[in-house]
């Protein structure tokens, strides 16, 4: 398949933002761990509350958050040990941590839209649940145990604003509680402000990089698990469908394949950034893996569909 200029145009503005990132840092000498806390901290639990209280959580769609959930969650503990393998020094952390999601959202809700239109959006809704659900609860345990013990790794995750926006925002939706005016309008403030910081961040990290040291390695784990196992999980899980589960139809199949060859999560760079490990090969690593996804999503999609 032809490489895809629609698709690309979408995609421009995040290039852009990540291009003023790149700017802040060198001509401003701006610091990403700044920013870093405030999209892990603020933004990042606006959008997670934004979505869970805002969606439609009945139905059909409604396992979908829950099994996207469980195979991130899977995928990271399961690649945790041969991470392990590699480093110590915490970059064994960010590689779990980076192999268990993707950028669902600032990158797949774009590409999903741009490549199958409209109706697409719901089954892209339920699957951004799901990994932000990962994001803010087994995901920030397996970083935070970079610098803590079990004990102290869950104490901070308990502390995360993140995961009580996620329930929070899932029980007030279940029981039909109204949330307030005035607080949903901060909510969608600070919710608009997540995608343009969180580009940024990955700006301000290459705007690190005096010297460009390429961390193969770390690249080759982080593209083995996006751009390899989790296309491989989601055409298993569509073959399955369609010929026993019929859970889904083709615009679900077709969501689900875009949203597992997204490239690496941007947030992937606040924690590297927040707790410095490598932020500068975090954000490589991000960028390179977001430059090959735009031409590796259209031509796996174009052979599957």
């Amino acid at each position: 398949m032809p490489f895809d200029t629609a698709l690309a145009v979408k995609l421009a503005p995040l290039y852009l933002l990540v291009a003023i990132g790149f700017a802040l840092g060198r001509l401003f000498d701006v610091k990403g761990q700044d920013l870093g806390k405030l999209a892990l901290f603020v933004l990042s639990p606006a959008v997670v509350f934004k979505g869970f209280v805002s969606a439609d959580l009945h139905g059909a769609l409604l396992a979908l958050p829950f099994a996207v959930f469980g195979l991130c969650s899977l995928v990271a503990l399961s690649l945790q040990p041969l991470a392990g393998r590699f480093w110590r020094d915490g970059r064994e952390r960010i590689a779990s941590f980076a192999s268990g999601t993707g950028n669902t959202g600032f990158f797949g809700i774009p590409a999903c839209l741009s490549l199958i239109g409209p109706e697409a959006l719901p089954f892209v809704v339920m699957v951004s649940f799901g990994a932000t659900a990962y994001e803010n609860s087994v995901g920030f345990f397996t970083v935070a145990r970079s610098e803590a013990s079990v004990g102290g790794a869950l104490l901070r995750v308990l502390k995360y604003p993140g995961l009580h926006a996620c329930w929070l925002g899932a029980l007030l939706n279940l029981t039909g509680t109204k949330t307030p005016v005035p607080v949903m309008q901060t909510v969608e403030i600070l919710s608009g402000g997540f995608v343009p910081v969180g580009m940024m961040i990955v700006g301000l990290g290459l705007a690190q990089i005096r010297r460009l040291r390429l961390d193969l390695g770390f690249i080759a784990f982080a593209f083995l698990a996006k751009f390899a196992i989790w296309p491989v999980l989601a055409l298993a899980f569509i073959w399955a469908d369609t010929r026993w589960l019929h859970g889904f139809g083709r615009v679900g199949h077709q969501v689900i394949l875009i949203e597992s060859l997204t490239p690496m999560a941007a947030v992937t760079v606040v924690h590297a950034t927040l707790r410095d490990i490598h932020p500068d090969r975090a954000a490589i690593a991000v960028a390179f893996s977001t430059l090959f996804a735009l031409v590796w999503l259209p031509v796996v999609y174009g052979w599957a569909f």
